[in-house]
């Protein structure tokens, strides 16, 4: 289909995240999953072995590799052309994974650390950096501070290949993700393409007294706001919704010119 919005589809390798339909433990779901995100457009899976939702207490790093080691490989068979991210907070378990597969992307929601940086520089890997910080002011003052400040630290590390993610969810209210949303396009000031990833999250769900499961169709109104609003790629659980969405969505943005 003819759009310039690239999606990420997400595949957990876990029991634990937050949204079911997201976990894929057996190596025939896997496959399948990623076949059918591939056939349905995906640009790239975003492969995360390690829960991050509120509350979780995440598993080791050997059970993280261990979970990755047993599902790329059913990934990597299936779609060998289908760029991959890992969605890791561990500099050794990004070394790992960089070391042994082909990694388009270290997906971190840490916020990044210097150890972080230099790892994913070492290994020849694009890195996405979420905006992940608690918020004491103006949130979107923030998180422009939280670029400014990392991206000539990643620069300096050797990392070129730079995506920006606003962290929608992680250590903010509602009223903060929608800030964020609503000034999303001020991030073009980093001349960097941006991340959104609200696919399922609270601020799809909350206003609508919904859950995660019942969430799709806000989902997807987010989404079209955040490809509006600058967004160059979008991370989804729904990958055949998002492309949809995305088509939709780059037209209006030809017309307006942007």
């Amino acid at each position: 289909m003819d759009m310039s919005t690239r999606i990420a589809g997400i595949l957990n390798l876990t029991p634990d995240s937050f949204y079911p339909e997201s976990r894929h433990t057996a190596e025939d779901d896997i496959r399948i999953t990623a076949q059918r995100m591939q056939q349905e457009g995906a640009d790239m899976l975003d492969i995360g072995a390690c829960s991050t939702k509120p509350g979780s207490v995440p598993v080791s790093a050997g059970e993280e590799i261990s979970r990755f080691e047993s599902g790329i490989p059913q990934i990597a068979d299936m779609c060998p052309s289908l760029a991959l991210s890992i969605d890791t907070f561990r500099p050794e378990v990004a070394a790992f994974c960089a070391g042994k597969w082909r990694i388009a992307y270290i997906n971190d929601i840490s916020g990044g650390s210097e150890e972080m940086f230099h790892t994913v520089a070492d290994s020849g890997s694009g890195y996405i950096l979420t905006y992940n910080r608690p918020v004491v002011g103006n949130v979107v003052e923030e998180m422009m501070q939280f670029f400014t400040q990392k991206i000539p630290q990643l620069r300096k590390a050797g990392v070129r290949d730079i995506i920006l993610d606003p962290g929608f969810g992680f250590a903010k209210n509602l009223s903060q993700n929608y800030e964020i949303l609503a000034n999303l396009r001020r991030t073009s000031h980093f001349g960097l393409p941006v991340m959104a990833g609200i696919s399922r999250k609270s601020m799809a769900y909350i206003p609508t007294g919904s859950t995660p499961e019942q969430s799709l169709d806000s989902t997807i109104a987010l989404n079209a706001l955040a490809i509006a609003n600058g967004a160059e790629w979008l991370r989804v659980h729904d990958v055949k919704e998002a492309v949809h969405t995305a088509v939709v969505a780059d037209k209006l943005n030809m017309i307006k010119g942007n």
